[in-house]
C-alpha cells in the first residue's frame, strides 16, 4: 500500500493548501459513490420483487425513484469534475505570482520561469482532465466490497480477491514505469532544449551549413527520448491490458459464483446482476489509477519539484509607492559572483576599495563608489570580466554576492521592482523585444501617453525607423511578429530604456549593432540624459562612447578600479581593449 499510498501523498498536501476545494470534492464523491448502489440495488428489487410480485406499479415507482436518483449522480458527478477544474485554476493562480517572483528576484542560478510553468501545466493537468479524482474514489471501494459480503460471503471474498489483484498491478506498474517516466521526460527536456536554442543560431546555422548537423544531434536526442516514452508506454499499455481484463475476468468469475450460489438457493436470482455491478464499481478507481498513471506520476514528480519553491504563502504586492530618487548611486563593499559565492574580505585597493575572496573567488570582488547625478561612465573590461554581470546586478536583476547598492539613498535590491522599475533604465546586450506593439514595448507594457512613446522612441533615434515599419508604433514584434534587425531591435531597446527619462541607465554595449548615424545620435542621447540629471553607465568596447563619458571604471581580474576618461584617453587613441592595472592607476 505504500506504493499506491506515494503517488496519494501529494494530495494530501494540495489539500492543505485549497480545503475549501477538496471538501467540496469529497462531498460530491461520497454522493456519487452512495448513488452507485443504485443500480445493483434497482435490479435486485426487479428480479427478486417485481418479477416474482408481477406488480408493474411497483416496476414503475422503483424506475421512477431510480432515474431520479440517476439524475442526482449525474449532477454530483458534473459538478465535482467542475470543482476539480476550479482547484486546478485555484492551484495556477496560487503559483503563477509565486513563478515571476523567483523570475523577478532571480532566486535561481539559471532563469527557471519556463520550467516552472511546465511543472504547474503537468500538475494541474490531473484536475483538469479528472485523472485525480480516482484517489477519491478508492477510500469507496472497501464500500462496495462489504456490500458483496452482505450479498454473500463467497462472493465478497471474490471481489476482495479481484480488487486484491488489481491493486498489486497498480504497485508493479508503479515499480517498473516510475523511473522510466522520469527518464523519458528528462530525455525529451533535452531534445527540447536543443531545439529551442536552434531558433536564435538561424542565421549562422544556415550560412556555416550546420543545419543537418543540428538535425542529426536533435533525431540522436529524440531517438533516445521516443525510446524511453515507447519503453514507458509499452509497460503501462501491457499493465493497463492486463487491469482491465482482469477486471473482466473477475465480473464474470462473480456471474458465475452468484449463479452457482443461486442453483444451491443461497442467494436470489437478482445478487447475480448486482454483485457483477459492485465488483466493477469496487475495482473502478484502480483500474482508472492504472491507466492514468504515467499522468499521475508526472504530477507528483511536478509536485514534489515545485513545492518548496512554489507553495508558499501567496505573494502580496502591496507596497507604500516612493518618489522619484534623488540620481546618486552608492556602492557600498558591492562584489558579483557565481553561484556559491564564498563570504568575502575586503580590504583598500587604490581610488575603489576592492576585496580578496574568501575560500571561493566571486567574478568581481568587493568594490566602493559613489556616482553622482549627470555623470556618465564607461564600463570596460575583456570578454568575460564581468560586466554585464556587474550591470545586471546595479539594475536588480540578479542579487549581489556581498554589499549593497542604493539609489537616491534606497536599497536597490530592497525596493519592490514594480515600484523601483520606472527610474531605472536598462538595455541588455541581446535585446529580446515583447510579442507586443512597437508601442507597448517602448512603454514596457504599461500605459502611456503616446507623446511619451514618440518622445522616448526620438531620443533613441528610433522614431523615423517605426514610422517607416507597415504599422508605425503598432507593429507586432517580438516572436511571431514582424521580424527587426539587430540594429532596429537595438533601438527599440534603447527607447524602451529611456521611456520616462529615468534616473539611472544601465547600458550593454549600446551601439554594438548601431550605424554611424545611428550612435550618433544614441551618444547624444546619452549626454541629454546626464545633462538632465541622469547617471548613465554603459558597458562598452567602443572609443566614441568612452569619449563622451566622465568616468571610465575598468572590470581587470576581478578589481574594479577608476579613472579620468580623458586622462584614459589620453596617449591611448589606439587601444580598443582593456587598459591594464597600472595604466589607471594614479
Amino acid at each position: 500500500m505504500d506504493r499506491i499510498g506515494a503517488p496519494g501523498r501529494w494530495l494530501l498536501e494540495i489539500r492543505q493548501i485549497l480545503p475549501q476545494h477538496f471538501r467540496v470534492m469529497l462531498a460530491f464523491s461520497f454522493a456519487i459513490n452512495i448513488l452507485m448502489l443504485v443500480s445493483p440495488l434497482y435490479m435486485l428489487q426487479v428480479y427478486d420483487r417485481v418479477l416474482s410480485s408481477g406488480s408493474v406499479d411497483t416496476l414503475l415507482w422503483l424506475t421512477l425513484i431510480s432515474i431520479f436518483l440517476l439524475a442526482i449522480y449525474a449532477a454530483a458527478e458534473t459538478g465535482r469534475r467542475r470543482v476539480a477544474s476550479l482547484t486546478a485554476q485555484a492551484l495556477e493562480a496560487r503559483f503563477a505570482p509565486q513563478m515571476f517572483r523567483r523570475f523577478e528576484q532571480g532566486l535561481d542560478p539559471r532563469p527557471e520561469l519556463v520550467a516552472d510553468v511546465q511543472r504547474v501545466a503537468k500538475l494541474t493537468a490531473v484536475f483538469q482532465n479528472g485523472a485525480v479524482l480516482a484517489f477519491l474514489d478508492l477510500p469507496f471501494t472497501p464500500l462496495f466490497v462489504a456490500v458483496l459480503f452482505l450479498l454473500h460471503p463467497i462472493l465478497g471474498l471474490v471481489g476482495l480477491a479481484g480488487a486484491a489483484l488489481v491493486l498489486a498491478l497498480a504497485v508493479k506498474a508503479e515499480r517498473r514505469t516510475r523511473l522510466a517516466a522520469q527518464a523519458a521526460a528528462e530525455s525529451n527536456g533535452r531534445a527540447f532544449e536543443f531545439i529551442s536554442g536552434l531558433v536564435r543560431q538561424h542565421s549562422a546555422m544556415v550560412a556555416m551549413g550546420m543545419v543537418i548537423r543540428a538535425f542529426d544531434r536533435w533525431s540522436s536526442l529524440r531517438e533516445d527520448a521516443e525510446a524511453k516514452q515507447s519503453a514507458t508506454a509499452d509497460a503501462e499499455g501491457t499493465y493497463s491490458g492486463i487491469s482491465k481484463s482482469a477486471r473482466q475476468i473477475f465480473q464474470a468469475l462473480v456471474l458465475a459464483t452468484g449463479a452457482a450460489l443461486v442453483l444451491a438457493n443461497q442467494i436470489s436470482p437478482g445478487s447475480i446482476v448486482a454483485s457483477s455491478i459492485l465488483v466493477g464499481r469496487a475495482m473502478a478507481p484502480l483500474d482508472q489509477m492504472a491507466g492514468g498513471w504515467r499522468q499521475l506520476v508526472q504530477a507528483a514528480a511536478a509536485w514534489a519539484s515545485s513545492k518548496e519553491r512554489l507553495a508558499g504563502p501567496p505573494v502580496g504586492v502591496e507596497f507604500l509607492p516612493l518618489p522619484r530618487p534623488n540620481a546618486t548611486l552608492s556602492i557600498n563593499r558591492l562584489a558579483v559572483g557565481f553561484a556559491g559565492t564564498a563570504e568575502l574580505v575586503v580590504q583598500p585597493f587604490s581610488r575603489l576599495a576592492v576585496g580578496v575572496a574568501g575560500a571561493s573567488e566571486p567574478l568581481i570582488r568587493p568594490f566602493s563608489y559613489k556616482i553622482g547625478p549627470g555623470t556618465l561612465i564607461a564600463l570596460i573590461g575583456a570578454n568575460g570580466s564581468g560586466k554585464t554581470s556587474l550591470l545586471q546586478t546595479i539594475a536588480g536583476a540578479r542579487p549581489p554576492a556581498g554589499g549593497t547598492i542604493s539609489l537616491g539613498g534606497r536599497n536597490l535590491h530592497d525596493w519592490p521592482s514594480s515600484d523601483r522599475g520606472p527610474y531605472v533604465g536598462y538595455m541588455p546586450q541581446d535585446v529580446e523585444l515583447m510579442q507586443a506593439s512597437v508601442a507597448d514595448n517602448i512603454a514596457r507594457l504599461g500605459p502611456a501617453d503616446p507623446d511619451e512613446i514618440m518622445a522616448a522612441a526620438a531620443l533613441a533615434g528610433a522614431h523615423e525607423m517605426i514610422l517607416a515599419l507597415a504599422g508605425g508604433y503598432d507593429t507586432i514584434i517580438g516572436p511571431g511578429g514582424y521580424r527587426l534587425s539587430s540594429g532596429q531591435a537595438q533601438m527599440i531597446g534603447l527607447a524602451r530604456a529611456m521611456f520616462r527619462k529615468p534616473a539611472l541607465m544601465l547600458l550593454d554595449e549600446p551601439t554594438a549593432n548601431l550605424d554611424p548615424v545611428s550612435a550618433s545620435t544614441a551618444l547624444s542621447a546619452f549626454r541629454g540624459a546626464s545633462q538632465e540629471g541622469a547617471i548613465v553607465i554603459a558597458a562598452t568596447h567602443d572609443p566614441r562612447v568612452i569619449a563622451c563619458c566622465d568616468v571610465v571604471l575598468t572590470v581587470d581580474q576581478g578589481a574594479v578600479q577608476a579613472a579620468d576618461a580623458n586622462e584614459y584617453l589620453a596617449g591611448q587613441e589606439r587601444r580598443r581593449t582593456l587598459i591594464t592595472r597600472k595604466e589607471v592607476t594614479k
